[in-house]
């Protein structure tokens, strides 16, 4: 896109803030958010903070500075929408604007969701779509905020007859699978899409046997998925995904066949042991949807007993391997070999598991959240607190787990090592989450103070900006929050 080309050609050089520019002086203003934006702009250069960063952070004139000339007037909306305002615009702007913000993840855009603009809607698609790429753009947006009703009307009115090429039409009917609409996207595809070079076509069929399956049984939607999971060299990012819909499909039958293949790839001696752990993890995971408890829980045994082979084999590269402790050593084999036994835990088979010794305690806590019970946070180490957080926050807002986040918290406060290992932006999410307003602001205070530490050196203005979007965000869940 025009704006993802501006802003990946901005400089990564980062300069500090004048001296007289101090952050902590933003506290005492009636918008601390929008001046640290601004402070962080002014000491910036124009250099480090890229373009959708800056409309994320509602910094319009700094947005506008970053995009091309042509494109200036719909960045300058887009981030005066950013900050909360709700200027004038025609039916054209208001669809670029819908198509720059599919752009800027909600969780980092500091946007309530893809709600973020639901006031611009009535008015993009008051007038023509006239290219399909931002058609696309729009569907995706749409589909994740629920537009259920836009959706099927951007759908509905796509013109398939007009010269779009071959990779257009492809990309296309991929959007229209993952956005559940099996038949349009099978359209798609057949009118030419099914020629192009730069898409992997049998992946984009996949997706439409995913979608058809969500929908109901249909027999050879669950044997092309099936067929699709076993022929791969390596399991599927999306593996938990195709399970899902062989299961919502009761297809048991395919289900038995792919699991079947699968144990003889994850038994071939020749496999490096990785796939083999991959392997079994997922035909224990088919074995379910099959109805075979007791095979599903032999398949993730037998994968279990591969996996400190296969955790060893990935670490023995390292140099500081021998000094890991085991704690250690198992987050960071996290999901490279560790499948079955994460398959182990979810089967019931909890001591199982946990005497493998490689069962990490953020893949715990997130198997303990999927299944809806309350995990302990005390299972999270201080190793790569950060990263931890990243992977936990934004499935504890999916659920709006409000007890979880403020036992999390709770836990993660009360360590002063841990608070300052933590990302703030998770953290500002985690008290909104809890709808804890008060710890949010101690949170945010205690960040923008810290930005005047000499420490930061010519980073500060990024991480300004980063903190700005972070606390946008939380605002929004905070407010979305039931009284």
């Amino acid at each position: 896109m025009i704006w993802t080309a501006a802003f990946a050609s901005l400089s990564m050089m980062a300069s500090q803030s004048s001296v007289d520019q101090r952050y902590g002086a933003c506290l005492g203003t009636p918008d601390p958010n929008r001046c640290v934006a601004e402070v962080a702009m002014a000491g910036n250069q124009n250099r480090s903070i890229d373009l959708l960063d800056r409309i994320a952070a509602g910094a319009v004139e700094a947005a506008a500075e970053a995009a091309p000339r042509s494109d200036r007037d719909v960045v300058s909306l887009a981030a005066r929408i950013s900050r909360g305002e709700r200027p004038a615009l025609s039916p054209t702007q208001a669809q670029a604007v819908l198509d720059l913000f599919g752009e800027v993840e909600f969780y980092d855009s500091g946007l309530p969701g893809d709600a973020r603009a639901d006031w611009l809607w009535p008015i993009a698609l008051s007038a023509p779509i006239s290219l399909l790429e931002r058609r696309q753009s729009l569907i995706a947006t749409a589909s994740r905020s629920g537009r259920d009703e836009d959706v099927r009307r951007l759908i509905s009115e796509a013109p398939m007859e007009r010269r779009w090429t071959a990779d257009q039409r492809a990309s296309f009917a991929s959007q229209l699978a993952r956005s559940g609409h099996a038949d349009a996207a099978d359209a798609w595809l057949a009118s030419g899409g099914d020629r192009a070079r730069g898409y992997h076509v049998p992946g984009i069929r996949r997706e439409i046997s995913r979608a058809r399956l969500l929908a109901g049984y249909e027999a050879g939607a669950a044997t092309a998925l099936a067929n699709g999971i076993t022929a791969d060299d390596e399991v599927s990012l999306w593996l938990e995904d195709e399970v899902a819909a062989l299961a919502a499909a009761g297809a048991s039958g395919e289900a038995k066949r792919a699991a079947e293949a699968l144990l003889a790839k994850g038994r071939d001696p020749q496999r490096e042991i990785e796939a083999r752990t991959d392997d079994l993890a997922a035909a224990s995971m088919l074995l379910v949807v099959a109805g075979d408890q007791e095979a599903a829980l032999e398949a993730a045994r037998e994968g279990a007993r591969l996996t400190p082979l296969a955790v060893t084999e990935r670490l023995q590269h390292r140099q500081d391997a021998g000094a890991l402790s085991p704690a250690i050593a198992a987050e960071m084999a996290n999901g490279f070999g560790t499948e079955p036994v994460q398959q182990l835990y979810r089967l019931g088979a909890t001591e199982e598991a946990l005497s493998n010794g490689y069962l990490a305690g953020r893949d715990r806590y997130r198997l303990e959240l999927r299944a809806g019970r309350r995990p302990d946070p005390s299972w999270l180490t201080g190793h790569q607190i950060d990263f931890q957080l990243k992977l936990l926050v934004p499935e504890l807002l999916e659920r709006r787990a409000v007890a979880d986040a403020r036992a999390l918290l709770d836990h993660l406060l009360a360590d002063p090592a841990v608070l300052d290992a933590a990302g703030t932006e998770e953290l500002m999410m985690l008290a909104a989450i809890a709808g804890d307003d008060d710890r949010l602001d101690d949170l945010f205070a205690r960040a923008v103070r810290r930005l005047d530490d000499a420490e930061l050196g010519s980073s500060r203005n990024w991480v300004a900006i980063q903190l700005v979007i972070g606390r946008r965000a939380a605002d929004a869940v905070l407010a979305s929050q039931p009284v």
